[in-house]
């Protein structure tokens, strides 16, 4: 066999190889995909669509990004819905969205391209039949969910976590957490949540692909700008490429890093990749109010009176501020004690509207605290979930309506590969019933509240 025949042999070879793993992640996007889809009507008739006639309110990122793509981030030159929560009046009359504008950024090309109304077409057919441009945003958010699960199945492969745990975990995620009802919700608060999610993921599989520091931070500072407290998770990148280059935190104690030219680049790249997203979002807020450092969550905050089950259970009771410590009980009961509601009829419990405890929506999470390895990941990613729930755990509202505590999804990605690790590390048969069963438990949970979420209109 000459040289060129064996060159040809090897190529097609190594396309024949590529091929076959390609179906896989190619397998997964569509399976979850059209799961979502078909979720979010069908789990209890093709008629209780209409149970969802106002969602069309709640595609913010849509009207915002049309809004952007004609200069403007005034919704009332789009032609926003009438009676849409969570809007609030800014500078010269303008009607605003409270939110920043990250996942608005990945709607723009489509909106660009073929309007408001660029599924019209996809939802003739289907169980989406009949919303029309009502349904924009939300396929749209179930499309960044399904990447979600095919991303996180390819950040366990650069994990290295063994096969079982691999394609036990992208199930759970899928199905068995909270990014199962926001994916297939697809309001405005949900789809920040589920871009959040993609960029972090994101970034995470950037930085172990060993990219240029700038490169996980762009992604982080866009994730930033879908939510917030995610920027809080920075931390977890300069930790994982620091010690890259040192062996333990005494280098930058004893200022040794700061001697290293490595370390020091990489600080610069953080830093420059940084800064174009605070400048930004200093920019946003002072075309909307006049002032950098003004934002609009509080004025949704001082007319809110319910936004909570503490405010309405005890509406007489003081009116905790915006950001408060006297908050945290609400968010530590609701991600951790909620329960069902217990209703004396055929179905006896129901999920309650204001959340509920992450032990009944996705038990399979406990394996994060189990953790054996001594892995830089492990205590990365338990900085990100602690430095991450603090402003949320701060902030006056648990999530509102929503089916599980979905503020959760802030630092899933985290909590993600620390379940990886843990379901990794224990490798008997026991243990294989045990995490097979509390996914079970979560994947039924998980349709157990679409269900509802579906009924009641969430």
């Amino acid at each position: 066999m000459g040289a060129a025949e064996l060159t040809m042999t090897k190529t097609s070879a190594w396309a024949i190889s590529a091929g076959r793993r390609a179906w896989i992640p190619l397998a997964i996007f569509v399976f979850s995909f059209l799961a979502y889809y078909f979720s979010a009507a069908y789990l209890i008739s093709p008629t209780h669509v209409e149970a969802r006639p106002v969602v069309g309110r709640y595609q913010h990122y849509l009207y915002l990004a049309d809004a952007m793509l004609h200069g403007t981030l005034d919704l009332n030159k789009v032609g926003y819905p009438s009676g849409t929560h969570d809007l609030v009046a800014c500078e010269q009359n303008a009607i605003c969205a409270p939110f920043p504008p990250g996942p608005s950024f990945l709607l723009m090309p489509f909106v660009a391209i073929a309007g408001q109304d660029f599924v019209e077409d996809f939802t003739d057919v289907g169980p989406l039949h009949g919303l029309g441009q009502d349904a924009s945003q939300i396929i749209f958010t179930m499309i960044i969910g399904a990447i979600n699960v095919t991303l996180l199945w390819y950040l366990l492969g650069l994990l290295r976590v063994g096969s079982w745990t691999r394609s036990v975990l992208p199930v759970f995620f899928a199905f068995g957490t909270v990014h199962f009802f926001t994916a297939t919700t697809g309001t405005a608060w949900m789809f920040a949540h589920v871009t959040a999610v993609f960029y972090l993921l994101l970034a995470i599989i950037f930085m172990l692909r060993r990219a240029p520091p700038v490169v996980p931070t762009v992604l982080v500072g866009l994730a930033f700008l879908s939510r917030e407290p995610t920027a809080l998770a920075a931390p977890f990148f300069v930790y994982w490429y620091f010690r890259n280059n040192h062996d333990s935190l005494k280098a930058l104690i004893n200022g040794e890093a700061l001697r290293t030219k490595a370390t020091l680049v990489q600080f610069g790249q953080f830093f420059a990749g940084t800064l174009p997203f605070i400048v930004f979002w200093f920019w946003y807020n002072d075309v909307r109010f006049g002032g950098p450092l003004d934002i609009l969550y509080k004025y949704l905050y001082l007319p809110s009176n319910q936004y909570s089950f503490y405010r309405g259970a005890f509406p007489n009771a003081g009116h905790f501020g915006l950001l408060d410590p006297r908050n945290i009980p609400l968010h530590l009961y609701t991600i951790f004690l909620m329960p069902p509601e217990y209703h004396p009829d055929l179905s006896v419990f129901r999920p309650n509207p204001y959340g509920l405890s992450v032990l009944v929506t996705s038990p399979a999470f406990v394996y994060a605290a189990f953790v054996k390895r001594k892995d830089p990941l492990v205590l990365a990613s338990w900085v990100a979930i602690a430095a991450v729930s603090v402003p949320l755990f701060l902030h006056y509202s648990q999530g509102w309506v929503q089916f599980g505590y979905r503020f959760l999804l802030d630092f899933a990605p985290f909590l993600l590969i620390l379940t990886a690790f843990g379901f990794d590390d224990h490798t008997s048969r026991s243990a294989r019933v045990l995490q097979v069963s509390l996914v079970a438990v979560s994947v039924l949970a998980g349709f157990w509240g679409r269900y509802w979420a579906t009924l009641y209109g969430w």
